[in-house]
């Protein structure tokens, strides 16, 4: 083939070749205008929008619903040691969305929900029913299925208000706190999801966190350059403990002990940390970190339902574990393998008396069943038997029932030594 020959051959693939380029320039020019556009009227409307943060739901004296919320300002750009610019808006309605929707009447930026980390309910609010909440937010196409929920016997303005030292809003410090010191918590984790969905079985009874206001502790914490301490008689954020709900009202409140115990019984505990006095060693005492836990719910007597003419009578709550020895304030020696059979023995026997209490405030004080045999009947029996032959009169069976626990732990790691170092003179 002739040079000439080829020349024409390759011109047409020329041609082509340098148009798609210059097409290619063409698109590349419209996208960047049609980005930068775009950036413009992006960049506009973030200045009028506000992200609530935190979420109050509230019930005044007059019946009426209070809702506050934690608003964080997008274009506002903290500089080392200052704190991101938020404020608080509150209205009242006479439903939950009637007052979440006045809340954009309240404020000079259009309220977006989408990021909301904490959604706090007031003791009176909790006590009515929190399915009203429950409803409504569940219908709002803004608000996140993943945010904490808490309980509190504070005013839920002055919880959300509250200054804290490592974060830059309320909110922000309970979604820290939940997320990153999970195991150090006596206080349940629960989301929107989860007690959107534990409401709906009477076998399966919700714990929800509780946040409450305390006196500051002095000294530290601030963000560096913040400039010292708290003033005196400020307050500060505790997640500690829980509200136990019945359907969906609250019965009443548990220490963190007894929720730590209420955790372990239902397989939730994710690690508890106590001391306990020393066995054989008056005035003694050791700490442990525990490190493992399992539960299972036995029925010696079987599973009647009231149309065979029983219900459920005995149940076994059934622990074993794992604890490390973390800390001896004794003089005790336990090297020898009488000694540590005597302390297993003197640690069951105190996680035993402990899940013993929460029976007892459990059946007799909240008349609730936080200890979640209701939800291992319901699994074990067909669902139409539970729903019309069990679930309607459960809690009533669940105050009458014998609970018996059976509480077996063993200790794991032991450290260096296995006595208290003596004090040096």
């Amino acid at each position: 083939m002739s040079v000439t020959g080829m020349h024409a051959r390759t011109q047409p693939s020329a041609a082509w070749a340098g148009q798609r380029q210059r097409r290619t320039v063409v698109v590349l020019v419209c996208l960047l205008a049609a980005a930068s556009i775009t950036g413009c009227r992006d960049a506009r409307e973030i200045e009028s929008v506000g992200f609530v943060l935190g979420l109050g739901i509230d019930e005044t004296a007059d019946g009426r619903i209070e809702v506050w919320a934690q608003v964080a300002l997008p274009s506002a750009k903290p500089t080392e040691g200052e704190k991101q610019e938020s404020w608080r808006v509150r209205s009242v309605g006479d439903t939950v969305w009637d007052a979440i929707r006045q809340l954009n009447g309240k404020s000079t930026k259009v309220l977006f929900r989408a990021h909301v980390r904490a959604l706090v309910f007031g003791e009176r609010f909790a006590r009515g029913g929190v399915a009203r909440a429950l409803d409504a937010l569940a219908r709002d196409n803004q608000f996140r299925y993943k945010s904490w929920v808490f309980v509190t016997s504070d005013p839920v303005g002055d919880v959300l208000g509250t200054q804290t030292k490592q974060s830059s809003s309320a909110a922000l410090f309970l979604d820290d706190v939940m997320r990153n010191t999970a195991r150090s918590l006596t206080a349940p984790r629960s989301r929107f999801l989860d007690l959107l969905t534990s409401i709906e079985q009477p076998g399966d009874q919700p714990l929800l966190a509780r946040v409450r206001l305390v006196e500051a502790e002095d000294g530290g914490g601030q963000p560096e350059g913040a400039g010292g301490g708290q003033e005196a008689g400020s307050k500060e954020l505790r997640v500690e403990g829980s509200a136990a709900l019945c359907g969906d009202k609250m019965v009443g409140w548990l220490d963190a002990e007894d929720t730590a115990m209420a955790l372990m019984v239902c397989n939730r505990l994710e690690a508890y940390s106590f001391i306990m006095p020393m066995p054989g060693d008056e005035g003694g005492s050791i700490g442990f970190d525990m490190i493992r836990s399992h539960a299972d719910t036995l029925f010696p007597e079987g599973i009647h339902t009231p149309r065979a003419a029983g219900q459920v009578t005995d149940v076994v709550i059934r622990v074993t574990g794992t604890v490390d020895i973390r800390e001896v304030l004794s003089s005790e020696q336990l090297m020898s393998v009488r000694s540590l059979e005597r302390l297993e023995a003197g640690i069951s026997r105190h996680l035993e008396a402990g899940v013993r209490r929460l029976i007892d405030a459990a059946q007799n004080r909240l008349g609730c069943d936080v200890l979640g045999i209701g939800e291992c009947v319901r699994r074990r029996l067909p669902a139409k038997v539970w729903e019309e032959d069990m679930a309607p009169t459960w809690h009533e069976q669940f105050t009458t029932m014998r609970i018996v626990p059976d509480i077996r732990f063993e200790v794991g790691k032991r450290g260096m030594t296995m006595q208290s170092p003596k004090p040096i003179d």
